[in-house]
């Protein structure tokens, strides 16, 4: 299986373009599948520039209806008139960030009504297996508490704005050679949860790689630090940490576990088998 850091918040050298976002293009089984599509079309770009055809993407993924995640998909539609799209119901509800007075919508966003492209769209309320050993993962269970994000998302109802439960988000595993992968886009929901769910999902198989985003800002970071042996429960082997893992919280991983942790930055290819 090879993956391709599309999106990222960073990005050395010349030639491609990071933004605050997150995607990750991933071909495995003789299927190209695009998690997550960054905010802007920054992915076409650099999808060109990379040499790679966006036309051969046969499935999307969004992790959940924030614009960092799902703001590319415009741009996608443009390209690819084909691949299936598959997300929650829930993350077409409008997000907005909440800072004092100050109300900012951060969701998700077309020009057009979703059955006026060509593309399937797909909403899934259970999990579901998109192509053989590819599954997608709704249900995540609240185990704990701890590393779970908060803080300032909402989602509006009617009049009123309601703490966002993050109800959209989902993950996907993926089994290659008798492996397991795990991706996430920002593990609002808490990577602890997400891993659990997965390894329980998996009955207790080892999980060798997680790839993406585990939202370790503020508060969250001051958590981190106390709950970086759990990790070890799950038997992971690489994490490829990226977008709002943070540098902070990438840095305190890597000191952790320093042969498993690698940034996955912008441009970043690697191969899992």
């Amino acid at each position: 299986m090879e993956v391709l850091t599309l999106i990222d918040n960073l990005v050395y050298g010349e030639g491609l373009t990071a933004e605050h976002g997150l995607s990750f293009l991933i071909k495995v089984k003789n299927k190209t599948i695009l998690f997550d599509t960054g905010q802007t079309g920054a992915i076409i770009h650099n999808a060109n520039y990379l040499a790679e055809d966006l036309n051969d993407v046969d499935a999307v993924i969004i992790s959940h209806g924030h614009y960092d995640h799902c703001g590319g998909l415009e741009s996608f539609l443009e390209v690819n008139n084909h691949a299936t799209i598959y997300l929650k119901q829930r993350a077409l509800s409008e997000k907005y960030s909440v800072h004092g007075a100050v109300k900012k919508f951060v969701g998700f966003s077309l020009k057009k009504n979703l059955d006026e492209y060509s593309n399937s769209f797909v909403f899934l309320d259970e999990d579901t297996e998109i192509f053989p050993g590819v599954k997608l993962i709704t249900g995540i269970f609240e185990y704990t508490h701890d590393l779970v994000s908060e803080g300032d998302f909402f989602e509006k109802s009617e009049m009123s704005f309601l703490q966002d439960p993050f109800a959209d988000e989902l993950f996907m595993l993926i089994n290659e050679r008798n492996k397991n992968h795990l991706f996430t886009g920002c593990s609002h929901k808490g990577i602890l949860n997400i891993l659990k769910t997965a390894y329980e999902k998996l009955n207790h198989e080892k999980i060798h790689s997680v790839s993406g985003g585990m939202h370790f800002g503020g508060a969250l970071l001051d958590q981190l630090d106390q709950h970086l042996d759990r990790f070890d429960v799950f038997g992971i082997e690489k994490l490829y940490l990226n977008h709002c893992t943070g540098i902070d919280g990438y840095i305190r991983l890597k000191n952790k576990f320093p042969l498993a942790v690698q940034y996955a930055f912008t441009g970043y290819h690697y191969e899992l088998y």
